[in-house]
């Protein structure tokens, strides 16, 4: 049963978060519950952003570490180098299981 965690918690958590280092604020989030695991990493959702997603399951969130994209210019190979660096920590309530429909239990392939 997960941990009902307020408003005001979650956002203390993603300010602490956001002013880490990238690595310290993802072990920092990992070693926070010994259930946790990585749902997303480095996932593009914008054309310059990429989200690190955690859920702890035992607290009941979900933690997100935003990245924006930096690339330079191609040096004379054609080679653009190109630098994460992490923004911000969003931090959320794990959302509801959607529930199981009827049909589930009824139809069984063999």
């Amino acid at each position: 049963m997960p941990v009902l965690t307020s408003n005001i918690e979650m956002s203390d958590l993603a300010k602490k978060l956001a002013k880490m280092r990238y690595w310290r604020a993802k072990w920092y989030t990992y070693g926070m519950d010994k259930k946790a695991h990585y749902d997303l990493y480095r996932v593009a959702v914008n054309t310059s952003e990429y989200h690190t997603r955690l859920s702890l399951p035992t607290l009941g969130l979900r933690v997100t570490f935003v990245e924006r994209v930096d690339t330079g210019t191609p040096n004379n190979r054609g080679l653009v180098k190109t630098r994460y660096r992490y923004v911000e920590a969003r931090v959320e309530a794990l959302p509801k299981p959607a529930p199981e429909t009827i049909e589930e239990h009824y139809i069984h392939l063999v």
